[in-house]
């Protein structure tokens, strides 16, 4: 028994009873869900746990006056949200390790007709730090591919524009590319530590300058928030963020991108940054100018708050 010496300096160990391992108890309000929808949801994620890359969920619930209760297995190195740093992101090699991950979750889902709906840094479990392996949960919005979904009250910069449009009463038939969407807007705050927007609405400043450089990037320079990405790392981003759901690509097209270089390089005597199809070099002898570019846009840059 490990620990056994420890313990026999204060106590004198009579009989090993047995062993066993931490869970992570999930509580549900019984008054915010009804029994036959939480047990619907409890099968889903049971039926999922068959994939590692999806935490596991035990066939079997509590039942008390107020909630009800189930067990997964603990993550021990908390979420994917808890190591971004604002406005610095992690390293992206790390970045990398968890979109192999995701991916490949997302495809399990995807291959039984299901979609996430919530995909987000929150929602991505570490089983250790350096993000050998990890885990999607939370699927208390998960939903078979074709159901009608409703807007939303709240909404949050991983909504795709479809739904953050999405007017009250009106109803969204459900695909895969709304996770597709979500990868998109995860890899960025991963990478960067913001948001490239705070909602993906036509009167949203940031994300309509996206917009008018997605439609016209063979002649118009990309936004400041994109320009710290390299050339190949913008297709990958167009692919997944198209403004059109049925014109994004799956989400293993991120592993056609993984052994080349996502972030920007920056040479020691100019600050050079890429974009898709136009590379801005700005000399020392500028550098008034690139405080004035730097300036003019600063107001672009939005913290990770969610």
């Amino acid at each position: 028994m490990d620990g056994t010496s420890q313990i026999g300096d204060h106590y004198h160990v009579i009989k090993k009873l047995g062993q066993g391992h931490l869970v992570a108890l999930k509580f549900v309000r019984k008054d915010r869900t009804r029994q036959t929808t939480f047990i619907h949801e409890l099968n889903i994620l049971i039926a999922l746990s068959e994939y590692p890359g999806i935490i596991k969920t035990y066939p079997t619930y509590i039942e008390t006056m107020d909630y009800f209760i189930f067990t997964q297995e603990l993550a021990p190195a908390g979420t994917l949200q808890s190591i971004i740093k604002a406005e610095v992101g992690i390293p992206e090699e790390v970045v990398k390790r968890c979109a192999v991950q995701i991916t490949a979750a997302l495809d399990y889902m995807h291959g039984r007709g299901l979609v996430h709906r919530d995909l987000k840094p929150d929602n991505v479990l570490l089983m250790d730090k350096e993000c050998y392996h990890i885990k999607l949960c939370d699927f208390g919005f998960t939903q078979l591919v074709g159901s009608l979904i409703p807007s939303m009250s709240h909404i949050i910069p991983y909504m795709p524009p479809e739904l953050c449009s999405l007017k009250p009463k009106q109803l969204l038939v459900l695909d895969q590319s709304m996770d597709i969407w979500s990868l998109g807007i995860l890899l960025f705050v991963a990478l960067t530590g913001y948001f490239p927007w705070e909602e993906a609405v036509g009167h949203n400043h940031k994300y309509q300058m996206f917009l008018h450089w997605q439609d016209n990037r063979n002649y118009v320079p990309a936004p400041l928030l994109w320009k710290g990405f390299t050339q190949k790392a913008l297709v990958m981003f167009l692919k997944l963020l198209s403004h059109n759901p049925s014109s994004r690509s799956p989400p293993d097209t991120v592993l056609k991108f993984l052994h080349l270089p996502w972030t920007a390089k920056v040479s020691s005597d100019s600050l050079v940054v890429e974009g898709d199809l136009n590379i801005i070099i700005l000399d020392d002898n500028d550098e008034l100018q690139v405080i004035e570019y730097i300036i003019q846009e600063q107001e672009q840059v939005s913290a990770v708050c969610y």
